[in-house]
């Protein structure tokens, strides 16, 4: 292994290696490890290290339960896990568009080493500076006590820009383009971030793939009735956070898991965060952003077609689900707005015009109400700040498992980092000639993006900026093309539910 010259940063000096034209750097911390007394507390800057830090390996990920099948499932865990990781074409001066992703996983699994996210082809073909980080996770990253504990997860995600601000000159890169990009809970958290005064100053622009935040959750009620269920597991009076950092981090991790699972069995999605808290998140992120937190961002924003089919593998009874158990499972997933067996049997009426069966109509209102319509109301109020503001939506439907998964949750991934593969993954599909020219794009759209804040290049259709006059979306499939207000109708009936923001 070849390695680099030494790379002097705020913190240290350090080591990465060589490898396809790139100069890499695994495990940087970028943070005092959060054990023993900083366990629970807000994210503490990373002191100064002695000698040359060898950056060659992953550090560890954030503790979490185990998932068959993840491509990180061995990987080691650990409380110390506040390490980012770096590939750059060269440590020059050559001032090069940052882009630094957040990993997704519902804000408890996950982590900076997945294959899936290959950061080496991205950062050759868009000669750009690639940053992945980690950040702390489940109850460790995302415990809610009143004017004692929150956000920690994403103070994490703020003291890691602020690392990367501070220090990504002497990689090459320009600390003022930096570009922050996720999917699902990572592009949830990405939206978040638009919103705390705290990160600000860090971002340029942001790419959401995915996920935004919930227009009627994120409230402290919901954090409180999460930890008062944990502490009440563990058999710990509610407060005593002395007496949760005693816990065992696998008896934390187990007993959430249990709490997770049960949650998730009741359709219970209270806690999800970030939490409002007052002063990190100081009112509903959604809220903040139209009132122009992140005028100066550009944003580029979108969903995938199909997103619920994904979810509806951890669920396989609903496959078969008929129209009455579609009312009923509906209502329950629309508790937050109170709609009563006529209303809901009046959106189902409406998603019939392009959908014929049960399976089909649940999956098309959850993925709006989980994921399109909440990106949609944040391209909304951002086009409103800044007109580099752009929408897509991913419809490459995956041919795996026999095709029934459409354009699915996290599909989009390895088209983003060109990581699509000779053999099929999950919901993968392997390589051929379609999809790969239609990565290629898609790596084109989001390095111009990262450089300019402006998606289009020569190999697209003219893609317009976001307005709620026209809602020009790109989208993303075996033909590339514009679209003006796409799936108009299930947008509308959205629009009629009871919003609070």
């Amino acid at each position: 292994m070849k390695k680099t010259d030494i790379v002097e940063t705020a913190t240290g000096k350090l080591k990465g290696f060589l490898k396809n034209g790139l100069h890499i750097f695994k495990g940087i911390p970028f943070a005092q490890p959060p054990i023993d007394n900083l366990r629970f507390k807000d994210t503490v800057e990373k002191e100064p290290w002695e000698g040359i830090l060898e950056a060659i390996e992953f550090g560890p990920i954030a503790p979490q339960p185990d998932i068959i099948g993840s491509s990180i499932r061995f990987h080691p865990q650990s409380e110390d896990c506040l390490t980012l990781n770096i590939w750059t074409p060269a440590c020059d001066n050559g001032m090069r568009p940052v882009m630094v992703w957040i990993h997704g996983g519902g804000f408890h699994y996950g982590g900076s080493p997945s294959p899936r996210y290959n950061r080496e082809f991205l950062s050759q073909r868009g000669d750009v500076c690639l940053i992945t980080i980690n950040y702390r996770l489940g109850a460790l990253g995302n415990l809610y006590i009143t004017d004692k504990v929150s956000n920690l997860g994403f103070m994490d995600q703020i003291t890691a820009l602020k690392w990367i601000y501070d220090n990504i000159t002497n990689f090459g890169g320009d600390p003022n383009n930096i570009t922050i990009f996720g999917e699902s809970a990572g592009s949830t958290a990405v939206c978040t971030l638009l919103s705390m005064p705290a990160a600000i100053p860090f971002i340029r622009r942001a790419i959401c793939q995915s996920g935004a935040v919930d227009p009627q959750a994120h409230h402290p009620e919901g954090g409180l009735i999460a930890s008062k269920k944990l502490f009440s597991r563990l058999g710990i009076k509610m407060g005593d956070v002395d007496a949760l950092r005693k816990t065992s981090v696998e008896t934390l991790i187990k007993t959430e898991a249990e709490i997770r699972l049960e949650k998730w069995e009741k359709r219970d999605w209270t806690g999800y965060p970030p939490i409002i808290d007052g002063s990190k998140v100081p009112e509903h992120p959604l809220l903040v952003i139209k009132k122009g937190s992140s005028k100066n961002v550009d944003l580029l924003i979108g969903t995938n077609l199909n997103e619920n089919t994904f979810f509806s593998l951890l669920t396989p009874e609903l496959q078969h689900i008929n129209w009455k158990d579609l009312t009923d499972v509906l209502k329950a997933r629309f508790k937050n707005f109170d709609l009563d067996r006529n209303q809901v049997e009046k959106m189902i009426h409406l998603f019939k015009h392009s959908r014929d069966n049960p399976f089909d109509i649940l999956n098309a209102i959850s993925t709006n109400l989980i994921f399109r319509y909440p990106s949609i109301r944040v391209a909304e109020a951002q086009s409103k700040q800044n007109n580099n503001t752009y929408m897509y939506l991913f419809t490459y439907r995956t041919p795996v498992l026999g095709g029934n998964h459409g354009a699915t949750h996290a599909l989009e991934i390895p088209f983003v980092f060109g990581t699509l593969d000779n053999t099929e993954f999950g919901v993968y599909p392997k390589r051929d000639e379609i999809n790969s020219v239609l990565s290629n794009h898609i790596m084109d759209s989001w390095i111009s993006f990262a450089r300019t804040g402006n998606p289009n290049h020569d190999k697209i259709p003219e893609w317009p900026a976001y307005r709620v006059d026209n809602r020009y979306t790109l989208l993303f499939g075996k033909r590339i093309k514009v679209e003006k207000d796409p799936l108009r109708t299930e947008r509308l009936a959205f629009e009629e539910l009871p919003y609070n923001h």
